[in-house]
């Protein structure tokens, strides 16, 4: 089975939406508040948009999306498409590597903005057996980021992920929060915000702490894919800006900054437990 899909998957997201409704509605919170200029948009890896707000959605006179799982067309249609088709949305739905394809995709629709939704994340994953995953999710992100050169664009993707304590019910889900990319993360401010989910344990590293370029405006949100396993999801919208297609990549980054917090680890290897969690499409 891909890990990035599969009816297993599928079954799991339906059967999960309440569980997953806070985070569902931090989501769409941030998508109501950016403004892309561009009336199309370029979906991509957004499985069934099991996540995504059909509000959103309804803003762009067309959508063109591609997801490797086969069976991602139909159930996205089934979730978006009554309505897509009502409000005069035109949309069509292609099986496969969306990131493989992006060069074609992109020339193909020069003027569309580009969602990647959660792909970025499940890179680490798609290492050959013969590459170090911090180096073949570096070697990736560059690449993508120097072909997203001058477009609008933006990723939700996970950070992290690991195990945390089941929280009680009548406890609040950890607020989302506003940040701005740098280098480093902020391991004091970083720690205090995700305490909130009571996370333990040894956390896996998505390698995707370099995503967005520096200064971009980013949104933290807490995503509680089980009651005692979570992920850190981060989103961010990029305005067109000039990335040097020279760029050499940090072949070392992939670290989170929390070497030296007993709290959250970086994991420089997964058991079985973090492939199935981790590996998910969440959209």
């Amino acid at each position: 089975m891909n890990p990035s899909g599969g009816l297993r998957w599928h079954w799991r997201a339906w059967r999960s939406a309440a569980l997953w409704s806070p985070t569902t509605a931090q989501i769409a919170l941030w998508l109501a508040g950016l403004q892309p200029h561009s009336k199309r948009l370029l979906l991509l890896g957004p499985s069934a948009g099991w996540m995504l707000p059909t509000e959103w959605l309804l803003r762009f006179d067309s959508i063109h999306a591609m997801d490797i799982d086969p069976f991602a067309r139909w159930l996205f249609g089934w979730r978006h498409g009554a309505a897509l088709k009502a409000a005069g949305v035109g949309w069509d739905y292609q099986t496969g590597d969306a990131l493989a394809a992006l060069p074609r995709l992109l020339t193909a629709h020069p003027r569309a903005c580009v969602l990647l939704d959660n792909l970025l994340g499940q890179l680490r994953f798609h290492a050959p057996a013969w590459q170090n995953p911090a180096v073949f999710t570096s070697l990736q992100l560059a690449e993508i980021k120097r072909l997203l050169n001058g477009r609008e664009w933006g990723s939700v993707h996970d950070l992290l992920s690991g195990p945390a304590e089941v929280l009680p019910t009548e406890e609040d889900f950890p607020a989302a929060r506003s940040a701005v990319a740098t280098v480093e993360f902020d391991r004091q401010s970083d720690v205090g915000w995700l305490s909130a989910a009571k996370p333990k344990g040894e956390w896996l590293d998505h390698l995707t702490d370099q995503v967005f370029p520096l200064g971009t405006k980013v949104q933290d949100i807490a995503w509680s894919f089980s009651p005692d396993y979570w992920h850190w999801l981060q989103a961010g919208w990029v305005q067109p800006l000039t990335v040097s297609a020279d760029a050499v990549p940090n072949l070392v980054h992939g670290r989170v900054g929390w070497n030296q917090l007993p709290l959250l680890q970086h994991a420089a290897a997964f058991d079985h437990r973090a492939t199935e969690h981790g590996a998910g499409k969440h959209r």
